[in-house]
Parts: C-alpha cells; sequence; structure tokens
C-alpha cells in the first residue's frame, strides 16, 4: 500500500528537500510540515513546499502513514514523546540523521518498546549549507538511502517505506545500524573532520595570511568545502558515531605517519605508490554497484 500522508518534523535543507521532491513526484501524496517557529512554516507555503503546515506536534502526525524526524538528531527523543498520543499504530516512523545505532538504540527502542513501527534511513545526499532556504527538488535525485532495521518492522512496513523513498527519485540500501555507522564515518564523517583538518593546517603555521588568501584556488575550495556545514550539527555526529570515528581516524594517523617515513628515507617510489593506490580507492569506491 502507497503511503498517501506524509509528515516531516522539520524543515531545513533536507526535509525541505524531500517536501520538494514528493510534491512534484508524488502528487497523490499529502506533505504536511511541522516546525517549531511560523516564519519556517509561512516561508514553506509561500513557495510551494506544502499548504498543510502546522506547529502543534500531534495535530501534525495525527493520521499520517509515513511520519519522518528530519531535525537534528539531539532532538528527537523529545518529539516522539510529545507525538506518541496521536502516533497511529499503522504509523511508520522514521529518521533521515547520519548516525544510526545511536538512534535505534534511543528513539527507535523507545518507540517500538511502546508497539510503534521505526525503520531507520538515511539519505546520502547534502551540501554545505543549512536551512529550508536552501532546499531543493533535485538533491536527492539518484541518492542512496540506507534503510535499517533492528526492531523487527515488517517486510510489508519495511517495503512501504523504501516505495516512498524510491518514489521521490532514490535507491535503497538495507544494512545493519553498526555497518551503516562503519561506513559513513569513512566515507562522510572523517573526510568532512579531514576537510577541516586541512583548514586549520593552512593556518597553523607562520606563513602570511596574504600569501595564503591569494594563492589559495580551487583545489583549496574544493577539499575544505565540507567543513562550511553547521559545527553544532558535526559535533552531535561526531559525539553520536564517535566508536567508528575514531577507529577510522587512528587508521589515518597510521597512514600519515607512514607517508611521513617515506619521505623521511626518500623513498620517492614508494610515495608514489601510495598516492596511485589513494586514486585507486577513489576510482573504485566511486563505481555504482546496485
Amino acid at each position: 500500500m502507497a503511503v498517501t500522508t506524509v509528515t516531516l518534523l522539520g524543515c531545513g535543507l533536507l526535509g525541505g528537500s524531500i517536501a520538494l521532491a514528493a510534491r512534484d513526484a508524488l502528487p497523490e501524496t499529502t506533505v504536511r510540515i511541522w516546525a517549531r517557529r511560523e516564519e519556517t512554516l509561512q516561508y514553506a507555503r509561500e513557495h510551494g513546499f506544502s499548504q498543510h503546515t502546522y506547529t502543534d506536534l500531534q495535530e501534525a502526525v495525527r493520521g499520517a502513514q509515513l511520519v519522518i524526524l528530519a531535525t537534528p538528531i539531539a532532538a528527537f527523543q523529545e518529539l516522539a514523546e510529545r507525538m506518541l498520543p496521536a502516533l497511529g499504530s499503522d504509523t511508520i516512523v522514521t529518521d533521515i540523521g547520519s548516525v544510526k545505532a545511536y538512534v535505534h538504540r534511543t528513539t527507535g527502542a523507545w518507540l517500538a518498546e511502546r508497539g510503534h513501527c521505526f525503520i531507520g534511513s538515511h539519505p546520502m545526499a547534502g551540501t554545505e549549507f543549512t536551512g529550508i532556504e536552501n532546499a531543493q527538488e533535485d538533491l536527492l535525485l539518484g541518492a542512496t538511502v540506507a534503510i535499517t532495521n533492528p526492531h523487527g518492522a515488517s517486510t510489508e512496513q519495511v517495503a512501504r517505506l523504501e516505495s516512498f523513498w524510491q518514489g521521490i527519485g532514490c535507491s535503497t540500501y538495507r544494512l545493519e545500524p553498526v555497518h551503516h555507522d562503519q561506513a559513513v564515518a569513512r566515507i562522510s564523517h572523517v573526510p568532512h573532520i579531514l576537510a577541516g583538518l586541512c583548514a586549520r593546517t593552512a593556518v597553523a603555521g607562520e606563513v602570511p595570511r596574504a600569501n595564503l588568501q591569494r594563492l589559495a584556488a580551487s583545489g583549496f575550495r574544493d577539499t575544505t568545502r565540507v567543513c562550511s556545514g553547521p559545527a553544532a550539527m558535526w559535533a552531535d555526529i561526531l559525539w553520536e558515531n564517535d566508536s567508528a570515528i575514531r577507529a577510522t581516524l587512528q587508521d589515518c594517523v597510521a597512514d600519515l605517519h607512514h607517508l611521513i617515513y617515506l619521505l623521511e628515507i626518500q623513498d620517492k617510489a614508494a610515495v608514489q605508490k601510495w598516492l596511485e593506490d589513494a586514486t585507486g580507492a577513489r576510482r573504485d569506491i566511486r563505481k555504482k554497484r546496485y
């Protein structure tokens, strides 16, 4: 059975982009938007995201077949507790957080213990910008959505959730929460940290700032772009996925020490091999396997 009513709790970059995608791709689906601030909802109405907007959380979820938690993860538990009295017995609750084990350990388990269906989602899409004003109707087009289901939702419930994501142009990929977190630590979270490290390292020495500003070009811009994202949100991500991130950073440190050693012993061939391996790793990961 197709989802005909979906409620988005939060309408920032991703939540807004989901609303726009559903509006365009699923015209038979009613999209509801809840936000704490009336200004956000006014923007949503004026710019055609949805005319079904709410500041009353329980009214927003009442009768919805799918509820998507699209706020920062730190707000999930409060929202779950507040919406519980209005949550339908057959409603699927999902989220779009970039950490899954923590969410399932907390909000997901809490809802499942009370007889409600919680299935994790993580759309692999985004930009360094935030806010509904930066939402894009095609942001999720072609994106993979990770689906995590440790609480044992039925095959039919998982299929309904996947049908929604596929309906707005995404592909879906099922895996365990811990495997999700290990993977995103290596292809999303630590790359963000390393982008920040590049920016911090650039200004850490005694090179005149004017020289850095004049000479920095597209390489610096593209390498450091993602670290322009909101620091508070990323601090939460690092906190919530700390185990996988720490393990990945330890591998980074070991590899950097190895590269330093190769430079110290003047092994140019080995340095070239290190760079070739990096190129090959990137090429391999960028291959699409569906």
